[in-house]
C-alpha cells in the first residue's frame, strides 16, 4: 500500500477477519505531543477546539467542506493523507479539485491495483479521540465489489477500531443475492468495534451485520444517487454491567446499532473511502465509480446527553 503525504510514514493493512493494518509509523512521542496540544485552543481557518471538563479530554470542533483545492488543512498537529491502491492519482488536486467535494474514484480493473490482496482507495485525518461525533455526508458509497466506509483506526502492540462499512450485498451474510436497488432492494452494513484487540485473533471484538433501515425500520437502498450522512458517536467511560463506553452508529440520523463493549479509548485516525474485501462481492461493473464526500464534521459530545 502506498502512503501519500509529506510525512515520512509507511502504511500497512488489517481489516475485518483477514489481516488488515493501517499503521502510521508514528512514535509514541508524537502521540504524547498530540495529547498535549489538544489541551489548548487550536486555531486555523477551518477548525477550532474548546476546552472541556469531560474525562476524555478537550473537544475538537472541525469541519472540512473540501471547497479549497488540494490537501485539506486541519488543526495543528493533525495530518491528512491518501491511499490510491485501486486507481492511481497524481496529487491531492485529483481528489479535492475545489468543487466542494472529495472525489474517491475507483475502477473495476484489478490489474492496475498496487495491493493485490485487499486494496484501498481512501483519505484519512489523524488524530481524534473519544468524546466526539464523527460525521461524513457522501453519496455513491454503495457499489458492488467494495465496502464504502467511515472508520477509526490506531495500532501499536494492539489495535483499536470503530467501523461503519456498507456494501450493496454482503456476500457472507444471508440472504446472499438479495435485490440491491430501489424500490425493493436494500444495502447491507457492518457496525464493528475493537479495543486493545489482538493483532492475530482480533479479540475482543463486537460486530453486527444487518441491512440499513430508515426511521420506520424499513430496509433501504443507498444505490439511489442521493447524499447520506454516516455518523459515529464515540464515547469511552467506566460504566456498569461490563460497559466501557458507548458507540452509536447512525445513518441519516437513524440509530442503526449501539455498542457498549469493547469501546476503544486511544486517539485514532478517521478514514473515509473504499476497500475491496472478501465479503464485498464481485466487481461486476465497468468504467469508474466515484464516492463524493460533501463534508466531514467532527464535534465534541456530552456523555450525559446520549448515554443510554
Amino acid at each position: 500500500m502506498k502512503y501519500k503525504d509529506e510525512l515520512d510514514l509507511m502504511v500497512y493493512s488489517r481489516f475485518d477477519y483477514s489481516k488488515f493494518r493501517i499503521i502510521g509509523i508514528i512514535s509514541f512521542f508524537r502521540v504524547y505531543i498530540y495529547l498535549i496540544i489538544l489541551g489548548s485552543l487550536l486555531q486555523c481557518s477551518d477548525s477550532q477546539t474548546t476546552n472541556s471538563d469531560d474525562s476524555n479530554g478537550p473537544d475538537i470542533i472541525y469541519s472540512e467542506d473540501f471547497n479549497n483545492p488540494g490537501k485539506p488543512s486541519g488543526p495543528p498537529e493533525t495530518y491528512w493523507y491518501y491511499v490510491d491502491d485501486m486507481l492511481p492519482v497524481s496529487s491531492w488536486n485529483d481528489i479535492v479539485p475545489g468543487d466542494g467535494y472529495a472525489h474517491i474514484t475507483i475502477d473495476a480493473n484489478t490489474e492496475n491495483d498496487t495491493d493485490p490482496t485487499f486494496p484501498f482507495q481512501l483519505i484519512a485525518l489523524g488524530l481524534v479521540g473519544p468524546g466526539h461525533r464523527l460525521e461524513m455526508r457522501a453519496k455513491g458509497a454503495a457499489i458492488s465489489g467494495v465496502g464504502g466506509f467511515i472508520f477509526t483506526y490506531w495500532e501499536d502492540e494492539t489495535f483499536n477500531e470503530i467501523d461503519i462499512e456498507i456494501v450493496p450485498d454482503d456476500a457472507s451474510t444471508p440472504p446472499d443475492g438479495h435485490p440491491t436497488e430501489p424500490p425493493d432492494g436494500w444495502t447491507d452494513a457492518r457496525f464493528n468495534s475493537w479495543s486493545d484487540s489482538d493483532l492475530q485473533n482480533y479479540q475482543p471484538e463486537k460486530s453486527y451485520k444487518k441491512p440499513i433501515v430508515d426511521a420506520d425500520g424499513n430496509k433501504i437502498s443507498h444505490i439511489d444517487d442521493k447524499f447520506h450522512i454516516y455518523t459515529i458517536e464515540w464515547q469511552h467511560f467506566d460504566g456498569e454491567d461490563g460497559r466501557n463506553g458507548l458507540v452509536n452508529f447512525l445513518i441519516d440520523s437513524v440509530v442503526q446499532q449501539t455498542i457498549t463493549w469493547p469501546v476503544p479509548d486511544s486517539p485514532s485516525e478517521v478514514i473515509l473511502g473504499f476497500r475491496q474485501m472478501s465479503w464485498t462481492g464481485p466487481l461486476d461493473w465497468s468504467g469508474i465509480h466515484t464516492m463524493l464526500i460533501d463534508w466531514l464534521h467532527i464535534e465534541g459530545i456530552n456523555n450525559d446527553a446520549i448515554v443510554q
